[in-house]
């Protein structure tokens, strides 16, 4: 009977690590596919941008031809910082998905953890319950820790993004300002 328990557990354990595998790759195969897709539009808009304005300067209004290369050098600058907000906020989003995959996991293996060390605190002898106290307080303190963390981190990016998008936004300005 204890072979048949043991069997269930592996087996159990098996299925959960190939669907957190499979969750994860979900996860990175999403963020690639939209990075990509993100990246063949860049690059669209790119050429679309370089054919109109490798036009060949005529004579005539050639204030009026330079102003028409500032002007779309402008909107070059401006898709570009566009890219990049779409590029971090894909980053963060993505980051954000696999901390909660993290969180999750790391919960499933307290939980796990918590089952074992209840298993144990039952056929352990007399005065051991000390020892198994302590245990789940140091498998609560690394659950807090890591949530602490990830939250950490997570604004931290976000105060980043914030503040490259507000540097950003004086000189768009600025360069808009000169090609009118």
């Amino acid at each position: 009977m204890n072979n048949y328990v043991s069997a269930q557990k592996l087996a159990k354990a098996t299925n959960g690590n190939i669907e957190a595998f499979q969750s994860f790759a979900e996860i990175i195969f999403s963020a690639t596919e939209r990075l990509v897709a993100l990246n063949i539009n860049a690059a669209r808009t790119a050429c679309t941008c370089a054919s109109q304005s490798a036009a060949p300067v005529v004579e005539g209004d050639l204030r009026g031809q330079f102003a028409s290369r500032m002007n779309a050098q402008g909107k070059s600058l401006e898709q570009a910082a566009e890219y990049f907000r779409c590029v971090n906020e894909l980053f963060l989003e993505t980051q954000g998905d696999i901390a909660a995959f993290g969180t999750r996991q790391l919960n499933e293996l307290t939980s796990g953890f918590g089952e074992f060390m209840e298993q144990v605190a039952q056929s352990a002898p007399a005065g051991s319950s000390d020892f198994v106290d302590a245990l789940k307080t140091a498998m609560t303190n690394a659950s807090t820790a890591y949530e602490n963390f990830v939250k950490t981190s997570r604004d931290v990016a976000e105060t980043n993004l914030a503040a490259a998008s507000s540097a950003l936004q004086p000189m768009l300005a600025a360069k808009s300002r000169k090609a009118a």
